[in-house]
């Protein structure tokens, strides 16, 4: 999905006062989808870690591609990343936009972070929260992709929608007997809840697919499982045992596949 002229956002030129009969400037070209992916997902997870009440969803938007969005449950905060524009929030009706050149020239990743902390209104925390399942979830797909972002194969993840008014049939599940069964368990679950309340719920997505070159190597469900071919495995338990590391929690749970 590699377009050079898709994720041109912001100055599309730059000087370079060397180039001998140039007119001073070059063409810019922006980052390759590859590095923009895995810097989408550091951000979007490093947001969840810091602020444990967010969540990520994603979708594919025709002329925009694949979305990115951390939001909280009511949806009245919704910050969200894109290929092309870089990352757009919505404030009393007034939208900012970082771009790419921006954010990809940020001398911390950080300043990002807290510009978009301070542009919502989410505030910069004064002590990072402690860790939580759902976070976690976040950070080891932000660390594959990371990881993996020279390899030969093009990853990225998606969600792994499922209808839990319906016999579900997204086909990233079927490799995974442990993520049908935890599919199903969502939903007998909601159809408990709307049967002791007597209304319809609303559903938010738990599941994402990490795809190498279109084929979903696992599974990753909200609450802080991942799902391979080998079975579930919950991420804390990992995580604690190895003194919290990341990127050896990253490589324990997914190293057969990593590059």
């Amino acid at each position: 999905m590699n377009n050079p002229a898709s994720n041109d956002s912001g100055n599309n030129s730059s000087t370079n006062g060397d180039e001998e009969g140039g007119d001073g400037y070059e063409e810019y070209n922006p980052p390759a989808d590859r590095f923009l992916t895995a810097q989408i997902w550091w951000l979007a997870s490093e947001l969840v870690r810091r602020h444990p009440h967010l969540r990520i969803s994603g979708r594919e938007v025709p002329g925009d591609g694949r979305l990115v969005m951390v939001h909280d449950e009511q949806d009245s905060l919704n910050i969200q990343w894109d290929l092309v524009g870089g990352c757009k929030y919505l404030v009393n009706g007034v939208v900012t936009s970082i771009s790419w050149i921006e954010m990809m020239a940020a001398i911390s990743p950080h300043e990002t972070i807290k510009r978009i902390e301070v542009g919502t209104g989410l505030g910069i925390p004064k002590a990072t929260p402690v860790t939580t399942p759902h976070s976690l979830t976040y950070r080891v797909i932000a660390s594959a992709l990371a990881t993996a972002v020279d390899d030969r194969y093009e990853w990225y993840a998606v969600p792994a929608p499922m209808d839990p008014y319906d016999d579900p049939d997204c086909p990233y599940f079927l490799p995974f007997e442990s993520a049908q069964k935890a599919r199903d368990d969502y939903a007998e679950a909601v159809d408990a809840q709307i049967i002791a309340t007597g209304r319809d719920i609303h559903f938010f997505q738990p599941f994402w697919a990490l795809l190498r070159n279109l084929e979903p190597i696992a599974i990753f469900d909200s609450a802080g499982v991942i799902h391979t071919v080998m079975g579930g495995t919950e991420l804390m338990p990992a995580y604690d045992q190895i003194h919290r590391n990341l990127t050896i929690t990253t490589a324990r749970v997914l190293g057969p596949y990593l590059p």
